[in-house]
């Protein structure tokens, strides 16, 4: 297909190509050096700021796009209906990574959150995260507008309006960012649920009924004498399944080194089912093995639906009548917080091992991995570790204690060892260099301290 010639087009040597290659070049050549020993901090520092400028590039571009799909320009000049299809095409993205971008620059064209806007300017936000907001808030209002006209007048007068909803729950995501810069974007995609369950109270129960609805399990036999398992329903269940199948598992360790985490798993159902079988007959239940620990705020507890809801200890939220349902079977632990509802009362104990209520407050309303430079390991995947080590005088409370992944946890000992040898090195040549200028000669001449590491 052809098409008669028109005005030409830049060939590229405008100043903002010109201004471009410069920068390139001069950030590839210093990508491509050699790193010096002990630099490898500034390096990553330099690595950060080239990709936050980047990124500042990019999001430049995203309302003028908007502008131009609003006008129709985008399809009469750049041959793309939509800003996803363009982006896709011209920038080499994925289909996921350009919808996130054009749901983005269709907010700030739109003036839509003039938060991220703030945010992003002032080095807050990084692109992924103004994206993770602006794809969160889209999806949670489009659904708020629907049960918003479903309303009779009484609802509306009690719940915020469809741009009221938009606007605190960016405010909420904002303000949750600020608090804890090192949240990624997942930990802000899940943050987002917590604050529309207070947004919309019923929302988590109207899930629960949706999924439970259209919830099955289908056994499919193989040709080769196999079957496969597959399960559907809501989420909320899946933590019960989860907790029953980590109760029966295996845990690693050197008998069964071989044996995949698949396979384990698969053994574990087995077992599950076994167990049943064996107590069908029973009057009582034997005691139960699995524990999925459920933090529910008093006043919702008591059915006040305006109060923070129910969550696990990863921040899965758990609808309302779940926590009814469970109850009855349940042992019920009596948490005092202070009266914002954030901080535990320290029920420190004096051995190194810590029970399972020092546990409990250490990782309240922390559902991750706290590494300072960020992590999405789940609490339940991750240890319990001293700040101030228990070698060093550290208590076991629950002000001591912090939630890391086994990575950064042995990745925390390891600069503190080194961090440790430091120190005892420059005490050492200092005390070295004070004892060679006592007993030198008169000349001022010593003996020469050694060395120190980098």
């Amino acid at each position: 297909m052809s098409f008669p010639p028109s005005t030409p087009r830049p060939t590229g040597d405008t100043p903002v190509d010109k201004s471009m290659a410069g920068a390139r070049e001069m950030a590839v050549e210093f990508s491509g050096r050699d790193i010096p020993f002990g630099c490898e901090t500034d390096v990553l520092a330099q690595f950060g700021r080239l990709n936050q400028e980047t990124d500042r590039i990019r999001y430049g571009m995203l309302p003028a796009l908007a502008r131009m799909e609003a006008t129709g320009a985008l399809l009469e000049e750049g041959g793309q209906r939509s800003i996803q299809a363009w982006i896709t095409h011209q920038w080499g993205t994925t289909p996921a990574e350009a919808n996130n971008l054009a749901t983005l620059a269709r907010a700030l064209y739109k003036q839509q959150l003039p938060l991220v806007e703030e945010a992003f300017q002032s080095k807050a936000l990084s692109l992924g995260e103004a994206c993770a907001i602006a794809t969160s808030t889209e999806k949670a209002t489009a659904e708020w507008t629907r049960v918003w006209e479903k309303g009779d007048e009484e609802f509306r007068a009690q719940r915020p309006s469809v741009e009221g909803f938009r606007a605190r729950l960016e405010y909420g995501l904002i303000a949750y960012k600020k608090e804890r810069p090192q949240v990624s974007v997942r930990q802000l995609r899940d943050a987002t649920k917590w604050f529309v369950a207070r947004l919309d109270p019923e929302k988590a129960d109207r899930d629960y009924d949706e999924t439970f609805e259209k919830r099955g399990a289908q056994f499919s036999p193989t040709f080769e004498s196999g079957f496969l398992l597959r399960m559907w329903g809501p989420g909320a269940d899946n933590e019960l399944i989860q907790a029953a199948l980590k109760a029966y598992t295996e845990p690693y360790g050197p008998d069964n080194a071989a044996i995949p985490k698949h396979q384990r798993v698969y053994d574990a159902m087995m077992r599950i089912f076994e167990t049943a079988l064996g107590h069908r007959e029973c009057a009582k239940a034997p005691q139960a093995l699995a524990t999925l620990n459920i933090t529910v705020p008093l006043k919702r507890f008591l059915g006040d639906v305006t109060a923070e809801p129910a969550t696990t200890e990863d921040g899965v939220v758990i609808p309302d009548q779940m926590v009814a349902r469970l109850t009855p079977n349940s042992w019920l632990r009596r948490f005092l917080t202070d009266a914002q509802g954030r901080t535990l009362l320290d029920v420190g104990r004096k051995q190194r091992c810590a029970p399972d209520p020092v546990r409990q407050a250490a990782g309240f309303k922390k559902p991750y991995c706290e590494w300072h430079q960020g992590c999405d390991m789940p609490r339940s995947w991750s240890q319990y570790d001293h700040i101030v080590p228990f070698s060093h005088g550290g208590a076991t409370s629950a002000a001591n204690m912090q939630i890391l992944c086994a990575t950064h946890n042995r990745l925390k000992h390891r600069l503190q060892t080194k961090m440790n040898r430091k120190i005892w090195e420059h005490h050492h040549t200092q005390n070295r260099q004070e004892t060679g200028k006592d007993s030198g000669s008169g000349d001022g001449e010593g003996e020469p301290a050694p060395a120190t590491a980098p």
